[in-house]
């Protein structure tokens, strides 16, 4: 009785896991969805959980990808912060003796000025209705939606989260 109640068990094992979700070539399991105007960020992570589409994570860095309502310099940082780009490498001396002069005698090089300063974040011009899903890697862009609620209220903001869930799932579902 045990054994037919496991394998019974394992069967719905499959169910409760959230698949791999191939989108524009990138396959994406884990998402980060950062703040969203008017807090549609909530409803968004409620209905993808919810609906298991895919797993909404806290962390930022364990994210395959980025929910996100504005691109540009705020999301670069983020993005930047998360996963650097490789900087080239610098070249070598190859001969020792100039390496060996260059040691003895400092020489005041021009230094690069970075600014490891966040870029100011403003809610102007945000939260319009466009949504986009990012790539935490490669950057890119792998889908967007256009789905501005019509109203500011829980429930018009529930309605608008599960449009862009389902639009979501078609549009994986389609491939």
């Amino acid at each position: 009785m045990m054994d037919v109640m496991r394998c019974t068990a394992l069967l719905f094992i499959p169910l409760l896991v959230v698949g791999a979700a191939e989108i524009g070539g990138s396959t994406v399991r884990t998402v980060y969805i950062m703040s969203i105007g008017h807090g549609l960020d909530q409803y968004v992570a409620n209905r993808l959980t919810r609906e298991r589409v895919l797993e909404v994570v806290a962390d930022p860095a364990r994210a395959d990808a980025i929910l996100t309502d504005g691109l540009g310099k705020p999301l670069e940082y983020v993005l930047e912060k998360l996963h650097p780009t490789p900087k080239p490498a610098e070249p070598e001396d190859t001969d020792s003796e100039s390496s060996a002069d260059a040691s003895d005698t400092k020489t005041s090089r021009p230094k690069k000025v970075t600014t490891n300063a966040e870029p100011m974040t403003s809610t102007f011009g945000r939260g319009k209705g466009t949504l986009f899903l990012v790539d935490a890697r490669s950057r890119a862009v792998l889908w967007s939606i256009y789905e501005r609620p019509k109203r500011y209220t829980p429930d018009q903001l529930d309605h608008t989260a599960k449009r862009v869930v389902d639009r979501l799932k078609q549009d994986l579902a389609g491939k």
